[in-house]
């Protein structure tokens, strides 16, 4: 079920470019978001235990001090891509038997879910250094 829009663009089940972009920028944020908060604690081990070693490890520490802005910023994107994924769908964008949503909200929620994960072990990861470390 293809349509074509005013550009000539052919969208899939009646999605607008405009909304399909927006959820998909939102989802990119909130990516972001995880991997700023993955780079003070988690980054630096990973990057170790490949065998990376020099300064550019030790630099990644200074991150550590932005944790909570870092985790303010993700949690803020997560949560909006949350409700730009989950939210329904007005039944006014539906009146013409067309839907303006993302292209697809299961892949959408998939990478949120994934980066929601990220974010709760940055923020967790530093408590349970001593005890992954002292083995």
């Amino acid at each position: 079920m293809t349509e074509t829009t005013s550009a000539g663009r052919q969208t899939a089940m009646g999605e607008t470019p405009a909304a399909d972009k927006k959820a998909w920028a939102t989802t990119g944020l909130g990516v972001l978001g995880a991997l700023a908060m993955a780079s003070c604690c988690i980054l630096p081990l990973v990057l170790v235990s490949f065998g990376v070693t020099g300064v550019f490890i030790a630099q990644l520490g200074a991150f550590y001090q932005y944790k909570w802005i870092t985790f303010a910023l993700s949690a803020a994107f997560i949560g909006y891509g949350f409700y730009r994924a989950y939210s329904p769908i007005p039944a006014e964008a539906c009146a013409d038997g067309t839907c303006a949503r993302p292209m697809n909200r299961t892949l959408m929620r998939s990478i949120l879910w994934v980066a929601t994960v990220i974010v709760a072990v940055a923020m967790i990861f530093p408590y349970l250094t001593p005890y992954i470390l002292s083995y």
